[in-house]
This record gives structure tokens, sequence and C-alpha cells, in this order.
């Protein structure tokens, strides 16, 4: 039976259109599957990928990468992803040995190993005052030895974490634009056909970041010159871009417990250069502040590189970083 030439036109239509349907989802290459470590990086490679796909976060929450246990399912994220973004082996130790193991063609992205982003290593001792005069150059490299020995009370070296690369680098939003260009070009080569998303998006993030750097730089500059101590050394990269003046830390990290004489010697930090904040972090118990500043007007404040109560998505990293400026120019100024 043939139909008037008016209804075949509109059945071949509607049979083009259902094709189309049916086809469009498969005919596009998918979005690359990506898996981040860390909140603060994923928050960038997800702000990346705004438009295109949800990178997925291993570390949820408020836990820390420090002495992390994934789950099975996250160890089958890994597995199946094309794209695994973590800082490298000196922050996540947990994924080094899973990651060793992958058996498929992920390829997975150390940001330690990343060209352009630079790099320090972890300071020695209690308290850093003199750790500039020694000196560490712009990828972080010890320019003197040291000598001082010390051990807490479970016979650990103190200084055995001096020298180590610090894996806290997203802190320094010249390193976090590096994360967002190199994250943005891997993309574009991994899936050509959302390039120009990916430089779009690439292009709007580093704005953002440069204008909150703007914002930082104004809000904290009063307080430059006001030495604080932390909890345990994960700020020097946020320090240097702002020019703070981190004097000591706590703990040699948080994970461990602080000898007496290491307590001694930021007690004593304490008079002779004025400290006026201790920072603790949520993750940690804040017992060991609240012994150091005993009987002085040192005030104390929380901070957190990760963003433990921030909810993940493109705009964590921001609020980690605003988060953190403010507080530490609030409690420095005597605001907080």
């Amino acid at each position: 039976m043939r139909y008037p030439m008016k209804y075949r036109s509109i059945f071949s239509l509607l049979t083009a259109l259902c094709i189309g349907v049916m086809a469009g989802p498969s005919s596009a290459a998918s979005a690359p599957d990506v898996v981040v470590s860390i909140k603060p990086v994923h928050s960038l490679v997800e702000a990346v990928m705004e438009g295109v796909g949800e990178p997925e976060l291993i570390i949820q929450g408020g836990a820390s990468p420090h002495g992390y246990q994934m789950r099975p399912s996250q160890a089958s994220a890994l597995n199946r992803a094309d794209i695994i973004i973590w800082i490298g082996e000196s922050m996540e130790r947990f994924l080094t040995r899973p990651i060793a193991n992958l058996g498929n063609e992920s390829q997975t992205v150390a940001l330690t190993e990343v060209s352009g982003i630079s790099l320090l290593r972890f300071r020695e001792g209690a308290v850093w005052a003199d750790d500039d005069e020694h000196g560490h150059d712009e990828h972080g490299h010890d320019e003197h030895g040291h000598d001082e020995h010390g051990h807490d009370e479970h016979g650990h070296d103190e200084h055995d974490h001096a020298g180590e690369i610090d894996g806290h680098l997203w802190l320094d939003p010249a390193n976090s634009r590096r994360i967002v260009e190199h994250v943005a070009d891997l993309l574009a080569r991994q899936d050509p056909e959302r390039a120009a998303t990916y430089q779009r998006n690439k292009i709007a993030v580093i704005e953002r970041i440069d204008a909150l750097e703007m914002r930082l730089r104004s809000r904290l500059a009063a307080v430059r010159d006001r030495p604080f101590l932390v909890f345990h050394d994960a700020y020097q990269y946020f320090e240097r871009a702002f020019d703070l003046e981190g004097l000591g830390a706590i703990t040699l990290g948080p994970e461990r417990r602080p000898s007496a004489r290491r307590l001694t010697a930021l007690r004593n930090a304490l008079v002779e250069h004025d400290i006026a904040c201790v920072f603790t972090e949520p993750q940690f118990r804040p017992d060991l502040a609240f012994t150091v500043i005993e009987g002085t007007k040192t005030r104390t404040a929380e901070i957190d590189p990760i963003g433990a109560d921030i909810e993940a998505g493109p705009d964590a990293w921001f609020d980690i970083l605003d988060r953190l400026g403010t507080t530490i120019a609030d409690c420095l100024s005597a605001k907080g």
C-alpha cells in the first residue's frame, strides 16, 4: 500500500528523529571517568569538567588522607577509571600500592610530578625561625644540612619528615592554577570532542582563582608580620603565597605525638616571638594546643587545609582558601 507523498515525508521525518534520539548518546564518546583523591583537588577538577561530567572523590567528608583506608567500592572506582589524579605518595600513602597494582589502562597523574608545580619540603624542628636563613629554593630543596636531633616519647626521630615533599601544594594559588591548566589539557587530549568546553572552563576557573587571591592578599596584608603556630606543618604553601609568618608546628604530623622537648621549645617561642595565635585542626584533638598556650594570652582558632565540613564540588577549593585566609586574618588581628 502506498501512502500519499505528504504522509511518507512525515513518516520519514519521524523515523529519522527516533533514530537520532536512540543513536545520540552512543554516537558521541562518553566523558572520561575521572577519580580524584582529595576534596580541594577534586573541586578544581570538577570545575574544569563542568557541563561534561563529574569526577569521583575518594576521601569523603572530613576524613584525613593520613592513614585513610579505602572501601571496596572505591578500589573498584580506581580500577574502572580512565584518569586518576592524586597528590602523590607524600600525601596519600594509602593509594601507593593500589595504583601500582592497577592492571588497566588508567592514566595516573601525581601532582607532585607535574611540571610547573612548585614544591616545598617539610621544615625541621618545632620552631622555624631560622629556616629561611638556611633556605629552601622554589622546588623545596634544602640548601643546608642540619644536625639537630630529637626523639619523641615513642622513640621516633623528630626530624625524620624534614626533607620530604610537603603535599599540601593546593594551598598556593599559583600551584592551583597550574593544576587547572594541566587537567584541562589532559582532558582535552583524552576527550577531543569536548576540548573547547574544557578550555573555556579552564579560563573561567583561573579567573576565579586570580580574584580570590587578590582578595586574600588584601585581607592578610595587615597581619603579615605577626607570627603564629600551627598544629602540623601543612600551611607553608599558603604562608609563602601571602607572605605570612608561620613560626612552628606543635606536632610532626597528625599521627605523631610531640616530645616534651618540642612542647618546651614551643612554649619558649610563644614568649620570645610574642605569638598571637595557635591554630588547631578539626580532624584532631586540640588538647596539645591548649597545653602549649596554658597561662598565656595566646589565642586559638581552627583552620583546615582539606575543608572537613565544606561540601565537595566546584566551589570547595575557593571556600577552603577563603575560610583559611579569613580565620588567620581575624585571629592575628584579635577579631577571632
